[in-house]
């Protein structure tokens, strides 16, 4: 392994790693979408998740003597080949929660996944039963089968909708990820051997947001400390395995395995859309309610709930969705309490504690997401 210290070394976030202009531009683009993004959106996919697959140090082991800078450049070059790929992916989430959301505490979901990268366009489609999305290389549509809802996005990236999975649709995007991860330092540290014919890395990862509230911590990939293990084949560079544990009390506790990847031909068109499903626009977004603080918004959303007062919920939710997800289970409910708000993990979101009485009587506890949009009104991205 001394043969490769130097190069080891150079991939350390600590030493000056200058990424190519053209990268360099790419994620500058990619960090300025963002920003502009409709917090509406957070209905979809519940907040930014961060990928970091440690692809980068694919090549540590073929000696070379290159310097970092062009191992990045020839691994990106030997994995622009086009490709189809169908990928089995279990993890341990609910069926109807967005695709970044994990629970140590829940059974596997399969998730069946679909990748075709052609003529410059990356189309994919993820089903997990009771949530798909799929997306054409520049619009997203996802919907709930049972509730005959979804939403079209467009001018958002995969990473928005899918958190950390995003990184299994494209190699060259793993790498080009892990790069900007490395020159910017996000804590994590990689471990690199091989057996036989198949490299085998690891990356060790804390969590990443703010935790003085531990509310989201463990709740997605990237907020929790998590251990992630790839098994790419010497060769052909091609994942093969993988899989991610959080570490939870000193536990490991496996919560994503790739229990299988074929790479072959395009079959059919993975990104036709479900019959019956009513899409929502999620650029027509809410107003908000200004001028209040979070709790007296959250005070005002849950209040409205007792007459399901329309003036006030529209203002805060799109009426599509709050007539099919929620009105059934929250109206003619009775606000017993709420408490002070707090942030926590990576989310843009203020929750805001709340009991509520439902009108059969039973009480429902949570913690009601909001966030505020650019005319600084607040809307409701969550927690009912």
């Amino acid at each position: 392994m001394d043969d490769y210290k130097e190069i080891k070394e150079l991939l350390k976030p600590r030493r000056d790693i200058k990424a190519s202009e053209e990268l360099r531009l790419k994620v500058n683009r990619a960090l300025e979408q963002k920003d502009r993004k409709h917090v509406i959106r957070q209905w979809v996919f519940g907040g930014i998740g961060l990928s970091a697959v440690a692809a980068v140090l694919m090549f540590v082991l073929i000696p070379s003597g290159m310097s970092a800078k062009e191992i990045l450049a020839e691994a990106i070059k030997a994995l622009e080949s086009t490709e189809y790929i169908e990928m089995t992916v279990e993890i341990r989430t609910r069926p109807v929660e967005n695709f970044r959301y994990i629970d140590i505490n829940e059974d596997f979901v399969v998730h069946n996944i679909y990748i075709a990268d052609s003529d410059s366009l990356l189309k994919w489609r993820i089903d997990k039963g009771e949530r798909i999305a799929t997306s054409n290389g520049s619009d997203i549509y996802t919907w709930l089968p049972s509730l005959k809802l979804g939403m079209h996005l467009s001018g958002v990236d995969n990473e928005r909708v899918l958190g950390y999975m995003a990184t299994l649709l494209t190699s060259k995007k793993i790498l080009e990820t892990e790069l900007y991860n490395c020159t910017n330092g996000d804590g994590a540290e990689y471990k690199v051997n091989k057996k036989g014919n198949e490299i085998i890395l690891t990356v060790h990862a804390v969590p990443q947001g703010n935790f003085e509230n531990p509310y989201l911590l463990n709740s997605s990939i990237s907020e929790s400390e998590n251990i992630r293990r790839y098994v790419i084949d010497a060769d052909t560079k091609r994942l093969k395995r993988a899989t991610v544990s959080v570490i939870s009390r000193n536990r490991e506790i496996t919560v994503l395995k790739i229990s299988a990847i074929n790479y072959g031909r395009h079959k059919y068109d993975i990104c036709r859309l479900a019959d019956g499903i009513r899409y929502v626009e999620t650029d027509n977004h809410p107003v908000g309610l200004i001028g209040l603080s979070a709790e007296e918004a959250a005070l005002t959303v849950l209040n409205a709930f007792a007459d399901w007062d329309n003036s006030v919920l529209d203002k805060v939710m799109m009426r599509a969705v709050s007539d099919i997800t929620y009105r059934e289970k929250f109206s003619g409910s009775r606000l017993v309490s709420i408490g002070h708000s707090f942030t926590s993990g990576t989310s843009n979101s203020i929750f805001v504690p709340y009991t509520l009485e439902l009108r059969d009587g039973s009480i429902h506890c949570h913690n009601i997401a909001l966030q505020e949009t650019d005319s600084g009104g607040w809307i409701v991205t969550g927690g009912l």
